[in-house]
């Protein structure tokens, strides 16, 4: 991923806070994705990744959109492969 800035919308920032997410996270995930996909609803991007979170290594989505000139991050959470495959499945997310 190209390296523009990235921003945080407000919704993002609650989010690390009430999951108790590591500030760098979504940054992390968002420039080092083992994939990328799109959301049919949203048209946000997803990118999806491993990291160490709470101790232990999990599969973590970060929402986000990329303008002319930065990224901003919408959302972060956990999620499981199982979930991904529903929402490629479903078409919610496409590859």
């Amino acid at each position: 991923m190209q390296q523009k800035p990235i921003r945080y919308c407000l919704h993002m920032k609650e989010r690390l806070v009430l999951r108790q997410i590591d500030q760098h996270l979504p940054e992390q995930i968002i420039r080092e994705a083992d994939r990328i996909v799109e959301d049919a609803a949203t048209g946000y991007q997803i990118a999806l990744a491993t990291v160490t979170y709470r101790g232990s290594d999990h599969l973590m989505m970060v929402a986000f959109e990329e303008g002319p000139d930065e990224i901003v991050a919408i959302t972060i959470h956990p999620l499981d492969e199982r979930d991904v495959t529903l929402k490629l499945q479903s078409g919610r997310w496409k590859p």
